[in-house]
């Protein structure tokens, strides 16, 4: 008898064990499982990160739109302004040449953080080159106005596609032969508000958008007081000129400078005239966004 009950009482723990083993196992199964699946769902949002990155640096099928389209990427991306370079590059300094190779490139923003540029023309009818899809060159001058110095940036339409062939710093010409040489008297014009007040015609003539109606121009004149409320921010250090195939010549005695900002609609157009030798501003126009 003692026996028997000994032989149920084994048989109870042995059945008792192996049905809390059997518990654990499943239990550890459905914890593994959970492990899994969170490791998966972090894996898997993770990858969407990865994949918004990539999508955002993408850079849009319309960078060669127009020019300004493409400028704004090409000093905008590293990446894509590298891919965007004839190597070997040559840069020309005066009388040196030297061949820049990939690796030897250096990313060039060309703006400044404020990404805001200067197009010069010498007569009203160029004005409507910016805007032609014909131009298979084009050329960027950077003129540095405290030492003279002139950096140009050509580039070349190819396939449907821009790109930097060259780099050229030379000194710029500060003839005198026509008159009053226009960027030297640019650059006291900006920094010399007392100078600048005696340069302005009178009147001096305003175009700007008519407050009460967006899609009319309103045209009248202004006062000193008030121009120097409504004028533009004018680099003071060196001026650009995108260079569409216009004239830029020394002889002409009209200049036309359109202040632009990359990107962001700001466009502020002065004409000057010179006079008797003397440049003088006789008209301004704020038609920007």
């Amino acid at each position: 008898m003692k026996n028997i009950l000994l032989g149920h009482v084994l048989l109870f723990l042995v059945v008792s064990c192996t049905l809390q083993h059997k518990k654990s196992d499943s239990l550890s199964d459905v914890e593994g499982q959970e492990l899994v699946e969170t490791d998966s769902v972090i894996a898997s949002d993770e990858a969407m990160d990865d994949t918004l990155i990539v999508v955002d640096e993408i850079v849009p099928v319309t960078a060669d739109a127009s020019f300004i389209d493409f400028l704004y990427y090409f000093t905008s991306d590293k990446d894509f302004q590298h891919s965007r370079i004839i190597f070997p590059v040559s840069f020309y300094n005066d009388t040196t040449v030297a061949r820049l190779t990939s690796e030897q490139w250096e990313f060039d923003p060309m703006f400044d953080s404020d990404q805001l540029y200067t197009v010069i023309f010498d007569k009203e009818e160029e004005l409507e080159l910016e805007n032609a899809s014909s131009s298979q060159s084009v050329q960027i001058d950077w003129m540095y106005l405290s030492d003279f110095h002139i950096k140009r940036y050509y580039f070349e339409l190819k396939n449907n596609q821009w790109f930097l062939e060259a780099v050229n710093k030379e000194k710029m010409s500060r003839s005198s032969s026509f008159g009053e040489n226009f960027y030297d008297f640019y650059t006291r014009f900006a920094s010399d508000t007392v100078f600048q007040a005696e340069r302005l015609a009178k009147p001096l003539l305003f175009s700007t958008v008519d407050p009460e109606d967006e899609f009319s121009v309103l045209e009248t004149t202004l006062e000193p007081g008030q121009w120097f409320a409504f004028r533009p921010p004018m680099p003071l250090d060196r001026l650009s000129n995108i260079r569409y195939g216009q004239g830029d010549t020394e002889r002409s005695n009209t200049k036309i400078v359109e202040f632009k900002g990359l990107g962001n609609g700001f466009s502020n157009t002065m004409y000057f005239h010179r006079i008797h030798g003397k440049w003088k501003l006789v008209k301004f126009e704020d038609l920007g966004d």
